[in-house]
């Protein structure tokens, strides 16, 4: 029970001082099977939370039609390409983040979001109003969080640094897989 406990206080520490967690992650250090078995774990839950939310309100697809496997291994494969944008995009704009503590990070905010998420999806049972609001207040609180991270792991010292890094990173995410898209041959169709 203890480790309930602490689990989901380093979360409520994460949403109202993100500054001290991103410390925190920092402090420690990673092995490649931790970070593996993290980004493992929180692919998975992600999968259970889609699922076991389809259960109780009412059977919803997983996004893009996927299986449960395939969307596992999409939000796996989301987490590394974004932990990968962030920290390289950081190093063109100065920051000093290591690889193990910027993926540390990003698996902790995923953590975080399906902490935030599970929240919601309770809340939207008993009352959907106030988990609209809710997720409102999530994303905001998350998106925060994120900013924060990015700042701490690179050492920017400076918020819109950070968010910069983001907005660059996510961008660059986009024509990516955009240029992929082409490349392979998938062009957008308008059916008329």
């Amino acid at each position: 029970m203890t480790d309930a406990r602490d689990f989901f206080a380093l979360i409520w520490l994460t949403l109202v001082n993100p500054e001290l967690m991103a410390r925190r992650i920092m402090q420690q250090t990673y092995g490649r099977n931790t970070l593996w078995m993290g980004v493992g774990l929180v692919s998975i839950l992600s999968v259970v939370l889609v699922l076991l939310v389809g259960i109780v309100t009412s059977p919803v697809p997983l996004p893009l039609g996927l299986s449960p496997m395939m969307y596992g291994l999409t939000m796996a494969c989301v987490l590394i390409i974004l932990t990968m944008a962030l920290y390289l995009t950081g190093h063109m704009l100065g920051g000093k983040a290591t690889f193990p503590h910027a993926f540390a990070a990003v698996i902790w905010l995923e953590m975080t979001a399906l902490c935030v998420r599970s929240a919601q999806a309770f809340v939207s049972i008993v009352s959907p109003s106030v988990a609209g609001l809710l997720s409102i207040v999530g994303l905001v609180a998350l998106l925060r969080v994120l900013v924060t991270f990015v700042n701490e792991t690179q050492r920017f010292d400076s918020q819109p640094r950070a968010l910069a890094t983001i907005v660059i990173a996510i961008l660059g995410i986009g024509f990516g897989f955009g240029f992929f898209l082409t490349v392979i041959g998938v062009s957008a169709q308008l059916e008329i």
